[in-house]
């Protein structure tokens, strides 16, 4: 298993695989894209070609992005200990903090949404344990 040494992606400062056994697999490359221009204010005068538009004040919109993640446990107490803490750490009221080690970089986001749920059990060298993916959506600021 990873450890906290080389692992270090945090919520809140919370290492996620040492508080709560999670870690981010994919998805952090959606963190780096910029948000999508909400549609300007515009006048189209009959007398003159094209559009004029009003870029004096540039506005965005949210952006969601998608994290797959996995929650690894050594057995199913320890599995929904491990849930049950992370989903009370993000679903905390205002802005939570990401920090994702490969780009060295906060991001503020709250909560959206998960799907994708999908639990087997690994044999890691004849020890069980309890694997879980998941797909995680969060609004980044």
């Amino acid at each position: 298993m990873l450890t906290t040494a080389i692992y270090k992606d945090k919520i809140n400062g919370k290492n996620l695989l040492s508080e709560f056994g999670l870690v981010i697999q994919t998805g952090t490359e959606e963190l780096l894209s910029f948000p999508t221009r909400k549609t300007t204010l515009t006048n189209d005068w009959r007398e003159e070609n094209g559009k004029e538009y009003d870029l004096t004040l540039p506005r965005f919109e949210d952006k969601e992005v998608t994290l797959q993640c996995a929650i690894v446990a050594d057995n199913d107490t320890q599995f929904w200990a491990q849930y049950n803490a992370f989903f009370e750490e993000i679903t905390q009221s205002g802005w939570q903090t990401l920090y994702i080690d490969d780009h060295s970089q906060n991001y503020s986001f709250f909560y959206q949404k998960t799907g994708n749920w999908k639990k087997s059990t690994k044999r890691l060298k004849n020890v069980e344990k309890v694997f879980v993916k998941f797909s995680l959506t969060i609004v980044v600021k």
